[in-house]
């Protein structure tokens, strides 16, 4: 878990290693194809640890847009995602 936002990615090296490592013991009888799994956990852990994307170009867009006057927010669209993430049924 990460308890905070830093320019620091977080260090989930050994996390995915350690799930991979443990998947046999589980159930190894219903386990046909591990290969996928350790994969995507690979891919969890790679993508954990270079971090979230981030576009220096448009922060500095923004940043500009918001300091000049000329940024303006989208009321009509904040509500209707709400209302469609309010709408969604559990599970």
């Amino acid at each position: 878990m990460v308890h905070s936002v830093t320019s620091k990615p977080p260090i989930l090296a050994g996390v995915g290693q350690k799930i991979a490592s443990d998947i046999p013991k589980l159930r190894p009888e219903k386990i046909e194809n591990i290969q996928p799994v350790t994969q995507n956990i690979s891919l969890a852990s790679a993508l954990a640890q270079k971090g979230p994307p981030f576009d220096a170009a448009r922060i500095a867009s923004l940043k500009e847009a918001i300091a000049s006057g000329n940024y303006r927010i989208d009321l009509g669209a904040i509500a209707d995602g709400i209302i469609r993430f309010g709408s969604k049924s559990p599970g």
